[in-house]
């Protein structure tokens, strides 16, 4: 016989006017429905134009390497140049010495690992995203009306968005 741990699974029923925040010691994760169709588009390191297509129960997450009231104006604005104006997501070459600049990465899609062990701003890749240590591991997925989360959390918080 052997033993398994068992994940915790948890739902979160959020609308689309509304930001869910993960809240670790060292960093935050905002969350958002896409709340429409759209297009994204991801430039990457080998020139390279990938079109993302979101359906409007797809997430958009934000990661920040911080904490407060600070990385949570930051997320939000980020929020809102991705979902309201279609800014372009910038891939970085691996290696690239701004990675260990950068204060916010973001993922798009259905579902998105949470991961402290990748290099910030290097994954074209639209199902992973470096995050704290604290949220590291997590898995988020989209449902209607809400959002999965399978892992540990211990933090976390739901706000409307100011419009």
């Amino acid at each position: 016989m052997s033993i398994m741990s068992v994940r915790e699974r948890r739902r979160i029923m959020m609308g689309s006017d509304e930001l869910l925040f993960l809240i670790g010691e060292s960093g935050e994760l905002g969350i958002v429905k896409a709340a429409k169709n759209m297009e994204l588009f991801i430039g990457t390191p080998d020139k390279e134009e990938i079109v993302l297509f979101l359906q409007s129960e797809d997430l958009i997450a934000v990661s920040a390497f911080d904490v407060g009231d600070k990385a949570e104006k930051g997320i939000k604005s980020m929020i809102y140049l991705l979902r309201e104006l279609a800014s372009p997501i910038i891939v970085l070459p691996e290696n690239h010495p701004t990675s260990k600049r950068l204060k916010m990465v973001v993922s798009c899609g259905e579902s998105i690992h949470l991961n402290c062990d990748i290099q910030p701003g290097t994954h074209p890749e639209q199902d992973i995203i470096c995050a704290c240590e604290e949220l590291s591991g997590l898995d988020i997925y989209a449902i209607n009306g809400g959002v999965e989360i399978e892992g540990r959390l211990q933090n976390f918080k739901l706000e409307k968005l100011d419009h």
